[in-house]
């Protein structure tokens, strides 16, 4: 993997970003933390909820070590094109498998599990989800949801702190993000 050219297509899409193109992506200080987390739990398998156009997948690849691999799932055939090319354009596209269905739907039929989720989606799903995503965590895996102190997600914050599988602190940059630990 050429960390070089990840962080080209990084760059590339931030650029596209700041120059208008209105497509929400969590940015490079959201980005470093996210590649932090992966680093810290040397996932092999990740499940990414929410391609977007692919900027946390690169986010997450540039953490990854060699044979890792990343499941990423977008209900938006057109976001997963755009997120194939930039994996491709970062070399990283044998790595990822990008899958066009709806968050729910996918985690019904999936049975994979994995040592890190990222769930970026409609923030409406994010309770809705949870108890499949800690189902599919395996012990000591770690889910990663963005956008965590937005106000409407005070149910979902409460329903991790609170949950009895899970050992879970809120970050407090930007909007959030929340980091959430499956205990053995």
């Amino acid at each position: 993997m050429d960390s070089g050219r990840i962080a080209s297509v990084l760059s590339e899409i931030e650029r596209r970003v700041n120059r208008g193109y209105f497509f929400p992506i969590i940015g490079p200080v959201k980005g470093e933390l996210l590649y932090a987390f992966t680093l810290l739990a040397r996932p092999k398998l990740v499940l990414e909820l929410g391609t977007g156009i692919g900027y946390s997948g690169l986010q997450i690849a540039r953490g990854l070590e060699p044979g890792a691999r990343i499941v990423t799932v977008d209900e938006d055939e057109e976001n997963a094109r755009e997120a194939l090319a930039n994996f491709r354009k970062a070399g990283i596209e044998d790595m990822v498998t990008v899958f066009v269905d709806e968050a729910g739907s996918f985690l019904e039929k999936d049975t994979s599990e994995y040592e890190m989720i990222f769930m970026d989606i409609e923030k409406s799903r994010y309770l809705d989800l949870l108890e499949s995503c800690v189902s599919r965590l395996k012990p000591a895996g770690i889910l990663v949801t963005d956008n965590a102190l937005r106000p409407e997600l005070q149910r979902f914050r409460e329903a991790i702190m609170k949950h009895p599988r899970l050992s879970s602190a809120i970050i407090q940059v930007e909007d959030g993000v929340s980091l959430s630990v499956k205990k053995p």
